[in-house]
């Protein structure tokens, strides 16, 4: 009997301790992690490490490390899940979780690897032939993410950079956006914009930036450019 009572009192105590903890935390504010800006992400070695990074910089993620921090979370989230896991099973949902996910998904999985292997085999011969139409000064002008993509912005960027050949790094995966108001055409690396600019698929700049240090003779500046909400 005394231990049932002493059991009870610890348990007691344990859920007293965890809601001061939870309440210190969120009163001294401990560290999240920060969503980080799309344009920051183009640090990355390769177009992979990229994708994590935008990944990580997702407010969804800094949402779901602040919900999963506190143990007590945890325990609600597993039986959010077992709710929404007897909701799937009623029928009508099972219909559009199976169009979406054996449909669509697929699908799109499909285009984005055909894409990036015509990418891989296009690339050397696409970077030998942008090599030879640059200039000796060279710079990189990212927008970080479509929302920061406005032609006549980075028209007037482009124009402030006319000794230098400009390359345009695109956030849009298969869209045919450039910044030209004339009739755009589907690229895979690049497209020519204008006299000595460029517009890059992001998957293919992660690339050509590497080919383009190696050469040792050229001069590289990145700009990155953020949405006029933001500044």
């Amino acid at each position: 009997m005394a231990d049932n009572f002493e059991l009870h009192r610890l348990r007691k105590e344990n859920r007293a301790l965890k809601k001061k903890l939870h309440s210190l935390e969120k009163s001294s504010g401990a560290a999240k992690p920060s969503p980080e800006k799309d344009g920051n992400c183009y640090s990355a070695n390769n177009y992979f490490a990229y994708l994590l990074a935008r990944i990580r910089g997702k407010s969804f993620y800094t949402s779901v490390y602040k919900f999963l921090k506190p143990s007590i979370w945890v325990t609600r989230i597993f039986r959010w899940l077992l709710i929404l896991y007897q909701y799937i099973q009623a029928g009508a949902f099972v219909i559009l979780y199976t169009a979406v996910f054996i449909l669509i998904i697929p699908i799109l999985l499909i285009i984005t690897a055909i894409t990036l292997i015509a990418t891989l085999i296009l690339r050397k011969r696409n970077a030998d032939r942008l090599l030879e139409r640059l200039k000796t000064d060279v710079v990189f002008i990212i927008p970080d993410g479509k929302d920061a993509f406005e032609k006549e912005s980075l028209l007037k960027r482009c124009a402030e950079h006319s000794d230098s050949t400009v390359l345009v790094v695109s956030p849009f995966f298969l869209e045919k956006t450039g910044v030209t108001s004339d009739k755009e055409k589907m690229y895979v690396c690049y497209r020519k914009e204008a006299e000595n600019v460029f517009i890059l698929r992001n998957y293919f700049f992660f690339y050509f930036r590497k080919r383009l240090k190696k050469t040792h003779i050229h001069n590289v500046t990145e700009i990155k450019v953020f949405c006029n909400k933001e500044d």
